[in-house]
């Protein structure tokens, strides 16, 4: 399409290639009134002789300096991650269809551009609505806490209490019959030597 006047373009796309670009400028309605391949010299010349206009490109190593450049004239250079402009894309792939996709995708309302501002903080004393991620992780937060408090609490009291002295019960049939034997003078067969060595009761 042969060129018209620069002074109906509302939004241009820039295909950027290694040594050429190729320029897809829209007006108001969508129609295409720019259809030119540039070379990279002429990119800035040009451009600072067209009013400002929304000019989209995809986000690549050498498009955000160009974006400043053409920020400091006065257009509004955004940019887009190139998988996002594919479904723009009409057709068999080339580079003015690709300018063209572009084109079409800076004007999106819902389009992710590359370097945009985070969003503002809130202000002191204020509280943001919470997400459903952290009103999630409040909620197991608030269910952990009362068994982490709980077994703190039971450590904590462990470590201090005393250790308990109790003595050894004897276990077995036979534990249940011994008042009776020693009452009916039963005594434990200990050895000669062993009085020497033992002392006290044994039960």
């Amino acid at each position: 399409m042969s060129n018209k006047s620069n002074r109906t373009i509302a939004t241009m796309g820039i295909d950027i290639g290694k040594n050429s670009f190729h320029i897809v400028g829209l007006d108001r309605r969508g129609a295409i009134v720019l259809r030119q391949k540039w070379s990279r010299g002429q990119v800035e010349a040009r451009l600072a002789n067209i009013p400002p206009c929304l000019i989209g490109m995809e986000a690549c190593v050498g498009a955000h300096h160009l974006s400043r450049k053409l920020q400091s004239l006065g257009h509004d250079a955004r940019l887009m991650p190139a998988r996002y402009v594919r479904a723009y894309l009409k057709g068999q792939k080339n580079d003015f269809r690709d300018g063209e996709a572009i084109a079409e995708a800076v004007q999106r309302p819902t389009m992710k551009f590359v370097g945009e501002p985070p969003r503002a903080a809130p202000l002191p004393g204020t509280r943001s609505p919470p997400t459903r991620k952290t009103a999630s992780r409040a909620a197991q937060a608030s269910r952990r806490r009362p068994a982490i408090f709980s077994s703190g609490s039971r450590q904590s009291h462990e470590s201090r209490s005393p250790p308990r002295l109790t003595p050894k019960r004897t276990r077995g049939r036979h534990a249940s019959q011994m008042p009776n034997r020693l009452a009916a003078g039963w005594a434990p067969n200990i050895p000669t030597a062993a009085p020497d060595v033992v002392q006290g009761p044994l039960w």
